[in-house]
């Protein structure tokens, strides 16, 4: 709202046009209605100019007031009951409980201006001494006697209806002929996170004529102590897509109907619109279609602004190559596209609500959108005075059913657009929910903004597959796939391994299992791995991983995720060349606490090299080494020693390549063991009806054998015997 405005202006402000838009996405499936006057739920009062009096109720979070955040334990809040005063009122004060999960910040008591400048106070908490007075014990609370003839309360005097003096329309801080002002103060979050803070709070006055009192109750509805997590880094993905960009035209107003009478008001823009309480949908700012963002006053008005030269002159942020600049305005008749564009009411409420459907159980979304404050020079001061400065900072808060979960804080006047938002995570069994969002700010000298791009995204993890492409394999010999999930969150501990014969039609393996992920650089991380013995029929196989929050989420293909490359599998007959080479032993010991490898082969014509590969579970491995094929005639015998100390237990294994093609075979798996002298077995596995083994100890006693399947459940358990 700008100076040049009289009192009495502000009426309802805007609500979106009747048009409804669905997004019916690919990967997700829920129902994000954004309907562009009716359903995108921009909310005030209707008419206020006959109102006596106009309340709204609102906070702000000090702490990160800067960059915007959740609000956390420790954090400071400024609650803020604002009042305007159209009519002669008498007898006006206010009385608000401290609640519970915070604490009162000691001499905060005020009364502010809507720009949030300091008009009367701090007060003291003291009794009898000025106009506020807290009070500890039980139940702690304030009151601030308010106008002409007010006398100052003490501890007695929340039981009493006398103290409150008078206020006359004009009065400082004046505000367009009325008089508006906010009781304010301040609480230290105490609460824990899951915790929900509820502010209440009560104006008492009288406008009658017969000295009839009025209460007037702010019920907020709660503010969700929660963590702030962040947005989606890059490593995540969006897998459902909402955006609410608001389309685009050739036409510098969007040419959308209006529904509600005067309840909602959409205006065009021009010289003085939008005014307060109206919104416009635009692609352009200025009044009248011209691109010079010139001013505002160099040394005149540009008078191609709105209201004579105030408001920016810019265009909307869909797909703008520098995203704080965003896109420039476009002339009419060239295409660009629209945002809205709000010229706040001075009461603070909600601005935005939808119902999101379709969404999955146990997954965290985040809901944001880029904001941009439109205006430097709207501020004035308690006289109504321009002041040629921003004045009141555009300041919001997003909630879900109901509950806030997160304030952008303020928005500077400094050229760029800002991206603001928040994650949520869904309950085990949520889905659907309602978002909205709310102004903070007062009106009036200021809180004039654009809004686009509204996104609700999921992050999703990162699947890495290995081998990433192409695995090869020979019949009849074991072959290891693994899968490497990594997650912003760690919620996505399902999964299961799936196949397909044509890379589009996938079964599962099994019902799928779980993991605890581990922290690695700031993700939570965990491996999967499958073992198989493929057989020539398996050639042509595909073979993926899938995730999801929930094991029902697996089964949802809305809700689980198989990002990684899908792995294709070769599998080549008995009579591949590698076959030919024969592992005549393959062992370890342990010297001066390091592994020395030895094994002896024959037939190594077709073979190039030898890798060593080592493990520390016996089932994630990784190449320590690449000993050259000798192609000796007869038997060939080797030696590799691994420079790492080996501090428990480690696992060897050869990985065979040949000369002529990509195929590789893996030998058995040698363990060595630094259990205060050399401990070795050597054996085959898998195996079908028996198992042989080869065991060295450092010294004679009793072996217990444990025969346990891939899943770790023990099968036999044998004392130096046959199992």
């Amino acid at each position: 709202m700008k100076n040049i405005y009289k009192a009495g202006f502000a009426k309802s402000i805007f609500c979106v046009p009747p048009q409804s838009k669905r997004y019916f996405c690919k990967r997700g499936f829920f129902l994000f209605t954004l309907i562009f006057l009716s359903g995108l739920g921009f909310l005030f009062p209707s008419s206020t100019k006959a109102q006596a009096l106009i309340f709204s109720y609102s906070y702000q979070n000090v702490t990160r007031n800067s960059t915007g955040g959740t609000l956390e334990n420790g954090d400071i809040i400024e609650v803020h009951a604002l009042v305007k005063v159209n009519k002669t009122t008498n007898s006006i004060y206010y009385i608000d409980s401290i609640p519970t999960g915070t604490q009162y910040i000691s001499n905060s008591l005020k009364i502010v201006t809507n720009e949030g400048l300091t008009f009367r106070g701090p007060y003291t908490d003291a009794s009898g001494d000025d106009l506020g007075l807290y009070v500890s014990g039980t139940t702690p609370r304030i009151r601030v006697n308010i106008g002409t003839g007010a006398t100052n309360p003490t501890s007695g005097s929340f039981g009493i209806t006398s103290g409150g003096g008078a206020v006359n329309p004009g009065n400082k801080p004046k505000f367009y002929g009325t008089t508006l002002f906010i009781v304010a103060y301040r609480l230290q979050i105490t609460a824990s996170f899951g915790d929900t803070i509820h502010l209440t709070g009560n104006y008492y006055f009288d406008t009658s004529t017969t000295g009839t009192k009025t209460t007037y109750r702010f019920d907020y509805a709660g503010i969700k102590i929660i963590q702030n997590s962040g947005l989606c880094n890059n490593f995540s993905s969006a897998s459902f897509t909402a955006d609410s960009s608001f389309g685009s035209g050739n036409i510098q107003n969007r040419a959308l109907g209006v529904i509600g009478g005067n309840a909602y008001t959409k205006i065009n823009m021009g010289a003085n619109a939008p005014g307060d309480g109206y919104y416009s949908i635009a692609n352009n700012t200025s009044a009248d279609g011209t691109t010079n963002n010139t001013g505002p006053y160099s040394p005149t008005y540009n008078s191609h602004r709105v209201f004579g030269g105030f408001w920016d002159i810019i265009g909307d942020h869909t797909g703008a190559t520098n995203t704080a600049a965003g896109n420039p305005p476009v002339a009419p008749g060239t295409n660009g596209g629209y945002m809205l564009v709000v010229n706040a009411a001075f009461p603070t409420g909600e601005a935005f609500r939808e119902t999101i459907s379709n969404v999955c159980p146990n997954t965290n979304y985040e809901f944001s959108a880029w904001v941009r404050n439109l205006c430097g020079v709207c501020g004035i001061d308690s006289n109504s005075t321009a002041t040629h400065t921003p004045g009141v900072l555009p300041n919001l808060s997003f909630a879900v059913n109901d509950v806030d979960y997160y304030t952008t804080g303020d928005i500077p006047h400094d050229n760029n657009w800002q991206k603001r938002g928040f994650m949520y995570k869904t309950g085990p069994t949520e889905t659907s929910f309602t978002i909205s969002i709310k102004n903070n700010a007062a009106g009036g000298g200021g809180n004039d903004w654009v809004l686009d791009d509204i996104k609700l995204v999921s992050c999703y993890p990162n699947l890495v597959m290995n081998p990433s492409d192409t695995a090869t394999a020979c019949a009849g010999w074991p072959i290891t796939l693994s899968d490497t999930v990594k997650s912003y969150f760690n919620n996505y501990v399902n999964y299961r391994w799936e196949t397909s014969t044509d890379g589009i039609t996938w079964n599962a393996v099994n019902a799928g299992s779980s993991k605890v992920p581990e922290v690695e650089n700031g993700l939570y991380v965990y491996h999967v791995d499958t073992v198989l013995v493929p057989v020539k029929a398996d050639s042509a196989t595909y073979y993926r991983v899938k995730v999801g929050t929930t094991t029902d989420n697996l089964d949802n293909p809305d809700c689980s995720v198989y990002n990684s490359q899908k792995i294709f599998l070769k599998v080549y007959s008995t009579s591949c060349p590698l076959l030919d080479v024969s592992l005549l032993n393959f062992n370890g010991a342990l010297i001066n606490d390091k592994a020395v490898l030895k094994w002896t082969s024959e037939n190594e014509s077709n073979l190039l090299a030898y890798e060593v590969e080592k493990s520390f579970d016996g089932i994630h491995f990784t190449k320590v080494g690449k000993v050259a094929a000798l192609n000796e005639a007869g038997s060939s015998s080797y030696t590799f020693n691994d420079p790492a100390s080996i501090i428990n237990t480690a696992f060897y294994r050869l990985k065979l390549l040949n000369n002529k093609s990509i195929e590789y075979k893996y030998s058995k798996i040698a363990s060595v063991y630094n259990t205060g002298g050399s401990f070795t077995i050597t054996t085959v596995n898998p195996f079908k009806n028996s198992l042989k083994m080869n065991v060295f100890v450092p010294s004679e006693g009793m072996i217990e054998f444990n025969l346990c399947d891939i899943f770790g459940k023990y099968s036999k358990e044998k004392n130096n015997g046959t199992l």
